[in-house]
């Protein structure tokens, strides 16, 4: 038996009746989670049953069905409590229109910067594909960077590839801006190409035809782009979200969950702050030294983000809080 509450007007609100277990279990949530956010974001208005039990509607589980989609790829709860099941289809909807927008990079001609003339050849009788320069070699290269070539693929065919190239690569990719960087070599140390590799270029040795060249260029198109010694990885790696004072008292706090999860967890951030720092302040011999110790803090600090924003929702669905004042 139900409380004599008024009956709303939509059919489906007077249809099924479900518990909290059964309606948390069909929105794909766990039970605990469900009521966390009842108690901190209001998340559904549930009534009650004469017997005091909270019972929701079909409608209730899609909503909050929806909100775990929502959190999942990214939103904060905090931010989308509030919306009702209609506001959160339409943030739903324009995510997956998004996400199934072809991305630039499939459709962008191939505009190549190219050092080393040797397969221009090819590159030229390509379609879609635009050489927006071509140098002899990499002094002309370093010495001749132009505002309107910044950001452009740049290609390095080298006929040998030894350890006092390294830097002066990456220079010209520094020079250029260059978003990826592709080296094509006939001969060349492990060394060398490592310490390429390390820095965000594609390195293979130059395919014996030209056929299969013209396939490992036409492959570039669809590839997303490799990280390059200039933008290592886009866009700015966020702010700590908890202070090294933060993470040592949620790793002794106690918890009512058999599982040390937090623990754990607040034990991975305070290693990825420390190697992010530690990278970021390591002594450089060089600018292939200096291009992979910010390609490893960048990367530290960018696993350091995720894994504080799994953090901070796993404290939420336990109901735990710390004051925010990263250090």
């Amino acid at each position: 038996m139900v409380s004599s509450s008024p009956q709303p007007a939509d059919p489906d609100e007077r249809g099924h009746r479900l518990r909290s277990g059964t309606a948390a279990r069909l929105a794909g949530l766990p039970a605990t989670t469900l009521r966390v956010w009842e108690r901190r974001y209001g998340v559904v208005s549930a009534q009650k049953s004469a017997g005091g039990q909270r019972i929701y509607t079909m409608r209730d589980v899609a909503r909050l069905k929806r909100l775990r989609e929502l959190t999942e790829t990214g939103h904060a709860i905090g931010t989308i409590a509030s919306l009702d099941l209609e506001a959160l289809d339409a943030l739903q909807s324009a995510r997956s229109a998004l996400s199934a927008r072809p991305t630039e990079s499939a459709h962008r001609d191939l505009d190549l910067v190219v050092v080393g003339s040797a397969a221009t050849h090819l590159l030229k009788a390509m379609r879609g594909c635009t050489l927006r320069a071509v140098y002899d070699d990499l002094d002309q290269a370093e010495h001749d960077a132009p505002q309107a070539l910044k950001g452009s693929l740049l290609l390095v065919r080298l006929p040998s590839l030894q350890p006092a190239l390294v830097d002066r690569v990456l220079s010209v990719a520094a020079a250029f801006e260059a978003r990826a960087m592709f080296v094509l070599y006939a001969f060349g140390s492990r060394a060398s190409i490592r310490s390429l590799q390390d820095a965000g270029a594609t390195v293979r040795r130059e395919p014996s035809t030209t056929g299969d060249l013209e396939q490992w260029i036409r492959g570039i198109r669809n590839a997303r782009p490799s990280s390059t010694p200039s933008v290592d990885i886009e866009g700015p790696i966020a702010a700590r979200m908890f202070s090294d004072e933060m993470l040592s008292r949620l790793s002794t706090m106690q918890s009512s969950v058999a599982c040390e999860c937090l623990r754990h967890m607040s034990e991975v951030v305070s290693q990825l702050a420390g190697f992010e720092r530690y990278s970021r302040e390591c002594v450089s011999v060089g600018p292939a030294d200096a291009a992979l110790h910010r390609h490893l803090s960048r990367v530290a600090g960018s696993a350091r983000a995720m894994f504080e924003q799994a953090l901070q929702r796993a404290m939420s669905e336990r109901g735990l809080e710390l004051e925010h004042a990263a250090g």
